[in-house]
C-alpha cells in the first residue's frame, strides 16, 4: 500500500510539472484546464473554483457511464484535485527557476516538456489505483465499458476538451483563443500518443506492460 501511496504522489506531482511547463510555454494551457479557464475568463470566477465545478462535473459523467460499477473510492478524486493544486502551484515555483526567454525554441522546449511529463504521470500515477484525477476517471470509465485502449480514448477526450473550450469562447468571450492555443492542440493528441510510446517501451525493457485501466 505505501508502494501504491508512493507512485500516486509521485506520478501526480511529475503530471503538475507538465502542467506548469505548459503555463510557462505561453502556447496554451493543458487540455483538460481549457474548460475551467474558459469559465474563469466567462464568467470572472475564480479558476479554483471553477475548476472545482468542472472536476465535479466529469465525477458525474463518470457516474453515468459505469453506473453500477461505479465504486464510491472514485469520489477520492475530490481530494485530489486538491492535492493537485497544491502540486501544480509547486511545480510552478520549481519551473520558475529555469531560464525562459520566450524565444520560438524555448517555447517549443517547453511544450514537448510538458506533454512528456503529463504522459509520464498518468503512466506513473494511474496504476496505483489510489484514484484518479476527474478527467483521467472519465477515460478510465469508457475504457472500462469499451475495452477500448486508454491511450486511444485520451486522444479523443482531450481533443474534445479543446473543441469545447473554442466553442464556449467563440459563443461568450471576446477572443475564440482565449483559453486555447496551439500548444494546447498539439497536446490534446501528443500526450494519449506519448502514453502509448511509454508504455510500449517500458513493455519491451521489462517484458511487462502496464495496465493504466483500473476496473475497481
Amino acid at each position: 500500500m505505501i508502494k501504491r501511496i508512493g507512485c500516486f504522489v509521485i506520478g501526480l506531482f511529475i503530471m503538475s510539472l507538465g502542467v506548469a511547463f505548459s503555463i510557462v510555454s505561453t502556447l496554451g494551457t493543458t487540455p483538460i484546464s481549457s474548460i475551467s479557464y474558459s469559465l474563469a475568463l466567462i464568467t470572472n470566477i475564480n479558476i479554483g473554483i471553477t475548476t472545482f465545478i468542472f472536476n465535479a462535473a466529469l465525477i458525474l459523467i463518470q457516474f453515468l457511464i459505469l453506473r453500477k460499477r461505479f465504486h464510491r473510492k472514485r469520489l477520492l478524486q475530490l481530494i485530489n484535485c486538491v492535492l493537485f493544486g497544491y502540486f501544480t502551484d509547486l511545480a510552478l515555483y520549481i519551473v520558475g527557476f529555469i531560464p525562459f526567454d520566450s524565444s520560438i525554441l524555448m517555447c517549443t522546449a517547453f511544450l514537448i516538456a510538458s506533454i512528456f511529463l503529463t504522459a509520464l504521470g498518468i503512466f506513473i500515477y494511474m496504476p496505483a489505483n489510489i484514484a484518479p484525477l476527474p478527467g483521467e476517471g472519465c477515460v478510465e470509465s469508457v475504457a472500462i465499458v469499451t475495452g477500448w485502449r486508454f491511450s486511444t480514448i485520451k486522444i479523443g477526450f482531450d481533443a474534445a476538451m479543446v473543441i469545447i473550450s473554442l466553442i464556449m469562447c467563440g459563443l461568450w468571450y471576446t477572443n475564440i483563443l482565449g483559453a486555447v492555443n496551439v500548444g494546447t492542440i498539439i497536446s490534446a493528441f501528443m500526450v494519449g500518443f506519448t502514453l502509448r510510446q511509454i508504455n510500449n517501451l517500458y513493455s519491451r525493457i521489462t517484458g511487462h506492460e502496464v495496465n493504466v485501466v483500473n476496473k475497481n
